[in-house]
């Protein structure tokens, strides 16, 4: 039979950004992604590519780079053959230590003896954002299992694999609300909420910031971007229970000083900052 021929575009990119491109480049055709330190590996089937696929990848670059001037960002492409991109996958994919107590790992690791008394989340490695590689996943869980208190209400804003509101559960939330607009991340989200075995605790919507109920949540996620969060905070904090607390990660430190003046403006105050290299998440109650 013969071989279905591919498209591999490698993206040159720092690691902690390719995260926030990946939904992006999947909602325009790439179908897999392989993530190196500096070099994002975007596969697309040669079916697919025309001019004006090439015109949607350059404008969708070119836009980025407007969010992030700083960047140098080009792009090289060459021509594959169909491989078993499986297995080559699991064989890279490995178990990351998320927290000093979460632990995150596709179904086919085994978790090592000294780690087997840690909470431990499955999360099949896709291409929606969050399986633990990236800081801002890193730092959200951290601050879940800080501010999570038993029989809470949660909220999961940009749900992505479904990871935030799957430890949520875990971790002992009365029930969670995880929603996204991208249609291939909800079925991510539902696919990995059944490997965790907390569809009694989940539910998911495929939608926007207008598809969250008007109920109030005790604590709320979003890792999504700055630009989202300040169109989304408005909403976000009027969601949000008395005594409730906010968490908002996928910032930039050299974002947060943007973000200020709107949480003052929807009466919140930070009470927590967590950071990894560039990448910050706060934590915000009432004021």
């Amino acid at each position: 039979m013969k071989k279905q021929k591919w498209h591999l575009f490698k993206i040159n990119l720092p690691g902690n950004y390719q995260d926030l491109l990946v939904g992006s480049l999947n909602k325009i055709g790439f179908r897999g992604f392989l993530q190196d330190t500096d070099i994002l590996n975007c596969y697309l089937p040669a079916s697919c590519y025309s001019i004006t696929f090439k015109k949607s990848l350059d404008n969708l670059l070119s836009n980025f780079k407007k969010e992030f001037p700083n960047l140098e960002l080009s792009y090289s492409k060459k021509i594959l053959y169909e491989q078993n991109w499986n297995k080559k996958w699991e064989q890279r994919t490995g178990i990351v230590e998320a927290t000093r107590n979460i632990i995150i790992k596709p179904s086919w690791k085994r978790t090592p003896k000294r780690l087997s008394k840690n909470l431990s989340i499955i999360i099949e490695p896709k291409m929606s954002f969050g399986t633990g590689h990236h800081e801002t996943t890193r730092l959200c869980l951290g601050m879940i299992e800080r501010y999570l208190k038993p029989k809470m209400d949660v909220l999961d804003f940009g749900c992505g694999t479904g990871i935030l509101g799957i430890a949520s559960a875990k971790l002992g939330a009365r029930s969670v609300l995880s929603i996204d607009n991208d249609e291939w991340a909800v079925k991510n989200t539902i696919e990995n909420i059944k490997k965790n075995k907390t569809e009694n605790k989940i539910k998911v919507i495929l939608g926007t910031i207008d598809s969250i109920p008007k109920r109030k949540f005790d604590l709320i996620v979003a890792n999504i971007d700055a630009p989202t969060i300040m169109k989304s905070i408005k909403t976000l904090s009027s969601r949000l229970s008395k005594e409730g607390i906010l968490i908002l990660s996928g910032i930039l430190i050299n974002d947060v000083y943007n973000l200020l003046p709107l949480i003052q403006k929807h009466s919140l105050i930070p009470i927590g900052l967590d950071n990894e290299n560039s990448w910050v998440a706060i934590a915000l109650g009432r004021n």
